[in-house]
């Protein structure tokens, strides 16, 4: 009686040995998420694992800057008179500008039924960065004939909006006033004329960077 008594404990220690290898198997497979073979548990409910996924190891920095610009040019533009108004065809002038803006290009255009006349054109300033600009029509943005008639000095007062930039101006944007004067030969319709002018344009440029830096831990 003895033997079958201890010959019983010994059945019912493995068997209990055996439930707790189950439940702790079950338990580091739900801690983690291994894969284990279809019948390798033979007790115990079965676990539905989901995968965490890896937090983010980066993230992006926005970094605005504010730049003060100034330039002042000198040079030559292209007009051509037409019975509606005139034409600048070609604008070019050289000098000094933030962070290497030296030079001047640009088209524009507008009526000349009046005295003082809104109008209209695109333009760059260009070096080792480069801005690009747009002269949009407004109450703002004219070009006023000192004399009803030519010859006679005209004066233009405007603001461009920069539409981007490239090198230090990457990311730009913002407006810049100008005023600039240049004299003009004759409104004869057909005709076409190279007048010397002079520039110049202030105003505050807006950088923004995007950079990506490593999620300190």
């Amino acid at each position: 009686m003895k033997i079958r008594a201890n010959s019983l404990k010994t059945v019912t220690d493995v068997s209990t040995a055996r439930k707790l290898v189950a439940i702790g198997t079950i338990g580091l497979v739900a801690t983690l998420g291994i894969a284990v073979p279809a019948g390798a548990i033979t007790r115990g409910p079965v676990a539905h694992v989901n995968l965490v996924s890896l937090a983010a190891t980066t993230k992006k920095v926005v970094k605005i800057t504010h730049v003060a610009f100034k330039g002042s040019y000198t040079g030559t533009m292209a007009l051509l008179w037409s019975s509606t108004g005139v034409q600048a065809t070609s604008v070019v002038g050289h000098g000094t500008g933030t962070y290497g803006a030296n030079t001047l290009k640009g088209l524009g255009g507008g009526s000349a039924a009046n005295t003082c006349d809104p109008f209209t054109g695109s333009g760059t300033l260009a070096g080792a960065s480069v801005l690009k600009l747009s002269v949009v029509s407004s109450s703002k943005t004219q070009a006023c004939a000192v004399n009803s008639a030519a010859p006679t000095p005209v004066t233009v007062t405007g603001v461009a909006k920069i539409l981007s930039g490239t090198g230090k101006f990457k990311g730009a944007t913002g407006t810049l006033s100008f005023k600039g004067s240049f004299s003009i030969q004759a409104t004869t319709a057909g005709s076409s004329e190279n007048d010397s002018f002079t520039s110049t344009l202030t105003g505050t440029v807006t950088i923004k960077t995007i950079t990506t830096v490593p999620v300190k831990k």
